[in-house]
C-alpha cells in the first residue's frame, strides 16, 4: 500500500482530463448494467434445509464499541469529512453517533436451521472490481440514519412484530439476518430538492463487514466502471438474483478474505446490492466446499432470504425533513471570483504569468461547506496553479511547525518516499498545513519538488487566524512566485 501511495503522490493528469473529472455532475452520469443482460433464469431455485448442509460456529462474546477514535500522532483538525475536491457539492450530516450494535434474542438455540436460498455465487476472483468514485448532483447531501430509521427499513411502518411464539421473537432487527453483534450505521443520500436517491448501511464485526445499498426503482448506482460480475443468475421467490464471490487478500494484511455479493430488484421495485466480506460463521454452503467462503455465502444468502420474504421499505425516507440551503457558481475570470467579498482577501490579485486558461467555482451548503476554488492552466505544459479557500467545513489539515522540518521538508526525503519518509510523517509530508504567521519563503522552498513535466511543483495549506484554510498547489512557478501569492494574503 505504501508503494502505491508514493506512486500516486507523483502522478499528474492533463488539464483536459482534470477539467472533465472536476465537472462531472449528477448520478445520471452513473450507469448500471441492464437487468435483462443477466440472461435466462436458472433451471432450479430449490431451497436447502439447513440440517446437514451448514454449521454455525460458536457465537462470539459481545464487542464493545466507542464513538471516538484514537488520537492521531500529529495535530489534525477535522472540518467534516476529508478527501473531496474543492468543487464537491455534497455534504454529510452527522458522525455515525446513531450507529448501534445489533442485539438478537438471547436464546441462541433458536438461531439455527433456517431454510437458505440456493444462490449461485460465481467466482469472479481476478476480474475487474474497480468502482470509480461517484460524482454528485449540485446540492445533494446525506443524512445519518437513526436506529428507528434502520429498523423501519426491515419492519415497515408497523414496526417490530409481536412475538406470539418464542421462535418469532425479534431483537433490534429481524434475527434471521444473523447480524447479531454487528455495529450497524448508515446514511440516506438526497438530491438538492430533498428527494431520496440512495441509501447505504454498513456493518462491522471483527474481520467481518458488509455494505447494503438500496435504491428506489433501479439497481444502486455503479459509476464509470461497469463491474464484471458474470452473467449467471439464480431465482428466489420469483426474483432474479445475480451472485458473485471472490477469495483473495483484499487489504494486504496476510489473511485471505472471502467476499460475497448479490444484486436484485425486489417485487416492490427496490434495487438491492449486498456485499459482505468474511463472516463470523463457518458453513458448508456447497457440499465439500471451503468453510470460510461457505460462511460468507451463507451470510449473504440469509440476507437475500430476509429481504425477499420479510420485505424492504423506504417510504419513510423518501423525502428529507430539512434541505440545507446551497449555492454553486462558476467564474470565468479572477476579477469575477474576487467579487465574492468573503474570499477576496485570500485570493491572488493578479493572474500568474504564462497561464492562459482560468476556471473558478464557488460551493456553498448551509452550515457545512463554504469554499471557492480557482485554477490557472498552461495548455500543452500540463502545469496548473490552484488555490482553494475553505471558509468553513469539509476539509482536514495536518498542522505542523516550521521548527520541525522532518514533518514537511521534502528536501530531506529522496524518492521513493515510501522508503525514506517515516510512517508517522506520511500525512504531514504529503500535505502539511502552516499557521499564517509561520509562513515564509523558506517554508515554501521546503515544499518544492521536481514536476514530472519539468520545473518545480509546490503543495501546502495555510491556516489563517479566523479559521480560513487556503490550499495551494502550484506547478511551473518558482518558490519566489509561489511565496508572492501567499504573502499578499497574510
Amino acid at each position: 500500500m505504501k508503494y502505491y501511495k508514493s506512486f500516486l503522490d507523483r502522478q499528474e493528469v492533463s488539464p483536459a482530463l482534470h477539467e472533465k473529472l472536476q465537472n462531472l455532475e449528477g448520478a445520471k452520469k452513473c450507469s448500471r448494467r441492464p437487468w435483462a443482460r443477466y440472461g435466462a433464469l436458472a433451471a432450479c431455485a430449490a431451497l436447502i434445509v439447513a440440517a446437514g448442509v451448514w454449521k454455525l460456529s460458536p457465537r462470539p462474546a459481545p464487542v464493545q464499541y466507542s464513538s471516538t477514535g484514537d488520537a492521531s500522532s500529529h495535530e489534525e483538525v477535522m472540518h467534516g469529512q476529508p478527501g473531496l475536491t474543492p468543487d464537491t457539492s455534497t455534504i454529510i450530516l452527522g458522525d455515525w453517533e446513531s450507529g448501534f450494535v445489533v442485539n438478537s434474542p438471547t436464546d441462541g438455540d433458536k438461531l439455527t436451521f433456517p431454510m437458505i436460498p440456493a444462490i449461485r455465487y460465481q467466482d469472479i476472483t481476478g476480474r475487474n472490481e474497480i468502482d470509480a468514485a461517484r460524482s454528485y448532483t449540485p446540492g445533494s447531501f446525506t443524512v445519518d440514519l437513526t436506529k428507528a430509521d434502520i429498523q423501519a427499513i426491515f419492519w415497515g411502518p408497523e414496526g417490530k412484530p409481536e412475538a406470539r411464539h418464542p421462535k418469532l421473537e425479534q431483537g433490534d432487527l429481524p434475527w434471521m439476518l444473523f447480524w447479531d453483534g454487528y455495529f450497524v450505521h448508515g446514511s440516506a443520500w438526497y438530491d438538492g430538492q430533498g428527494q431520496l436517491m440512495e441509501l447505504t448501511l454498513y456493518g462491522e464485526k471483527d474481520r467481518a463487514s458488509f455494505e447494503l445499498e438500496l435504491r428506489q426503482g433501479a439497481l444502486p448506482f455503479s459509476c464509470v466502471v461497469d463491474l464484471d460480475r458474470g452473467d449467471e443468475i439464480s431465482e428466489f421467490n420469483g426474483v432474479e438474483i445475480t451472485g458473485w464471490s471472490q477469495v483473495y487478500d483484499r487489504d494486504g494484511d496476510g489473511q485471505t478474505d472471502s467476499i460475497c455479493g448479490s444484486e436484485f430488484m425486489t417485487a416492490d421495485n427496490i434495487g438491492v446490492r449486498f456485499v459482505n466480506r468474511n463472516s463470523t460463521m463457518q458453513a458448508e454452503y456447497i457440499p465439500g466446499g471451503d468453510m470460510e467462503l461457505g460462511g460468507a455465502c451463507t451470510f449473504n444468502a440469509l440476507f437475500v432470504r430476509q429481504a425477499l420474504t420479510g420485505g424492504l421499505y423506504l417510504d419513510h425516507l423518501e423525502t428529507a425533513e430539512h434541505i440545507p440551503a446551497w449555492r454553486e457558481e462558476e467564474f470565468s475570470t479572477l476579477a469575477h471570483a474576487r467579487q465574492e467579498e468573503d474570499f477576496a482577501p485570500y485570493l491572488p490579485t493578479a493572474e500568474p504569468e504564462g497561464y492562459n486558461e482560468f476556471y473558478g467555482r464557488l460551493s456553498y451548503q448551509e452550515g457545512h461547506s463554504n469554499s471557492l476554488f480557482v485554477r490557472w492552466s498552461r495548455v500543452g505544459a500540463y502545469d496548473n496553479v490552484e488555490v482553494a479557500v475553505y471558509r468553513e467545513g469539509y476539509h482536514s489539515y495536518n498542522l505542523v511547525s516550521p521548527d520541525q522540518p522532518e514533518t514537511y521538508d521534502l528536501s530531506l526525503y529522496p524518492i521513493p518516499w515510501c522508503d525514506s519518509v517515516p510512517e508517522k510523517y506520511w500525512e504531514t509530508v504529503d500535505r502539511p498545513a502552516f499557521k499564517a504567521e509561520d509562513m515564509s519563503l523558506a517554508v515554501v522552498e521546503a515544499r518544492g519538488r521536481e514536476h514530472d513535466t519539468g520545473g518545480m511543483t509546490y503543495s501546502f495549506d495555510v491556516l489563517h487566524p479566523d479559521g480560513t484554510l487556503v490550499s495551494y498547489r502550484c506547478d511551473g512557478l518558482t518558490a519566489q512566485q509561489v511565496w508572492a501569492l501567499v504573502e499578499e494574503t497574510l
